[in-house]
């Protein structure tokens, strides 16, 4: 163990941090947890010792997200600490606004998307779109903010809602998306006042989180799964999510372990590489073409599974070694992959690239 000191930037949730913190116990080393929302945020940052910072921001609302932000901006740019991930990869996370607007300008193949401020403007688009329409929230995982609007009735009642004081708010009932229903109402009636108490506390959340002013449309692809594929360092992985329930992708946690073909692999290092993007998922779309379509990209990302690639049988990951892909197997997800991120840290800084 080198003598490195972490300090770990907390956000609002009281464990979204936690696995960091396991990470660093388990690798046995210094850290402190500083409280990013706090008033004395400032003080602690400029008096702390730390070698690197290592975020999580949050995905709840947009208020603390952009408080976040903010204060990362100041952190990474303005005191030039060193933070892992990147400024931009913490930017990026549940900001599908910011996301399209990047995809876009880099020529990236994805869903079109479109963002409106002015709600004469989304109406008229009204006129020429193409049903169905997803609609999305900027913030929101799982699924949760993503509606698809069948029809022109449909959608101008969804940008009434948008553009008016009570806005668009994220749906915090059960995600039956995610399979498993009989397994999860066990565990949820067998402890009825930690259920209630759960629903609240996520009911509260979403209220914070409401959106007005604003709305983004998305195309519509049709499909019966997307890829989750899986950057951190030179690591890569990937596997199929797949359809349970509805018509979403998003918040399922039903998967096959088809192994990605090396030009999906080609294509998630490209889209990585040119942004610098070194902690990530991405969620692809396969087309009916058969073309890749980047849908989501997240540098955290929840995962029910103790792995993020299988082949044959065997977990582990790709590596590109002298631009041939090479499997290792291995189990390099431990801890919901934040050792291999916490690994990944520490060789870019002992190295001089963080």
């Amino acid at each position: 163990m080198s003598n490195i000191r972490f300090a770990v930037l907390k956000n609002e949730s009281a464990d979204d941090h936690t696995l960091w913190i396991r990470s660093l116990e388990e690798m046995n080393y210094n850290f402190e947890v500083i409280e990013l929302t706090h008033s004395d945020w400032l003080e602690k940052v400029m008096k702390s010792g730390a070698d690197i910072f290592l975020a999580r921001p949050p995905g709840i609302s947009f208020l603390y997200k952009n408080l976040y932000d903010e204060r990362l901006y100041i952190i990474s740019d303005v005191l030039k600490k060193k933070i892992y991930p990147s400024f931009i990869e913490n930017f990026f996370y549940e900001n599908k606004r910011l996301l399209s607007y990047w995809l876009k300008s880099k020529g990236i193949p994805h869903p079109s998307t479109w963002i409106f401020y002015y709600p004469d403007e989304a109406r008229l688009f009204l006129e020429c779109a193409k049903y169905p329409v997803v609609a999305k929230t900027i913030v929101g995982a799982g699924g949760s903010g993503v509606n698809i609007l069948k029809d022109v009735a449909q959608a101008k009642e969804y940008i009434n809602k948008a553009f008016s004081v009570h806005g668009i708010k994220r749906s915090w009932m059960p995600n039956l998306r995610k399979g498993n229903i009989t397994y999860r109402l066990w565990n949820r009636i067998s402890d009825p006042l930690k259920t209630i108490e759960y629903f609240k506390n996520k009911k509260d959340s979403v209220s914070l989180a409401t959106e007005s002013g604003f709305l983004l449309f998305q195309e519509y692809i049709p499909i019966n799964f997307e890829w989750r594929c899986v950057r951190i360092g030179d690591s890569f992985f990937g596997h199929k999510k797949l359809r349970t329930y509805g018509e979403k992708m998003s918040g399922t946690s039903k998967v096959s372990w088809d192994v990605p073909e090396e030009k999906l692999l080609d294509f998630m290092k490209y889209v990585t590489d040119i942004g610098n993007l070194y902690s990530q998922a991405l969620d692809i779309f396969v087309d009916p073409s058969g073309n890749f379509l980047v849908n989501e990209m997240q540098c955290y990302w929840g995962s029910k599974n103790l792995h993020q690639m299988i082949k044959d049988d065997v977990p582990g990951r790709y590596r590109s070694i002298d631009g041939v892909w090479q499997f290792e197997p291995g189990d390099f997800c431990r801890n919901n992959s934040f050792n291999l991120r916490l690994q990944h840290a520490i060789d870019l800084f002992e190295s001089e690239k963080l």
